[in-house]
């Protein structure tokens, strides 16, 4: 008799335990799980699609899956930028010097930089596949035979 009174306390606890986690998850999953990838949940509960934002624009917070309701368009942080109307995030500018490369045109919010030729005394290794990398490779000592950059 007392060993069927405590499984049925032991059972009791169990089924709570399982209502209560369904609960919870059916809370997380109800609220949030049924928009998608890029909806937000209004103030009514319905899924309505991210801001898109224009070229050098990109969303104050993350946007997507029932989050980030009040996320506006903001301009890109410095040394980034976005090319065109989208969901997207603003990218990291190239920094030609990092390449060993002249800098033709600077980052703006809604350009990347360009860079132009090799600074002295490097030049652009020619690939197997024929395409040149972007970057620039030191001439060494000999430098490479051939390569106007090297003399």
């Amino acid at each position: 008799m007392m060993a069927s009174k405590i499984q049925l306390e032991q059972e009791k606890t169990f089924f709570t335990i399982i209502i209560l986690l369904g609960y919870l998850s059916c809370k997380v999953i109800c609220e949030t799980g049924d928009c998608r990838q890029q909806e937000f949940r209004d103030r009514s509960g319905n899924c309505i699609l991210c801001n898109q934002c224009g070229p050098g624009m990109e969303l104050s917070k993350e946007c997507g899956f029932g989050y980030g309701e009040d996320a506006q368009c903001v301009t890109c942080r410095p040394h980034r930028f976005k090319e065109d109307w989208g969901f997207q995030k603003c990218k990291p500018c190239l920094d030609c010097a990092l390449v060993n490369r002249f800098q033709k045109a600077n980052c703006s919010v809604t350009s990347d930089a360009i860079c132009g030729d090799c600074l002295p005394g490097f030049y652009r290794k020619t690939k197997l596949v024929g395409f040149q990398d972007m970057e620039c490779v030191p001439c060494g000592d000999p430098p490479p035979p051939y390569e106007p950059h090297c003399e």
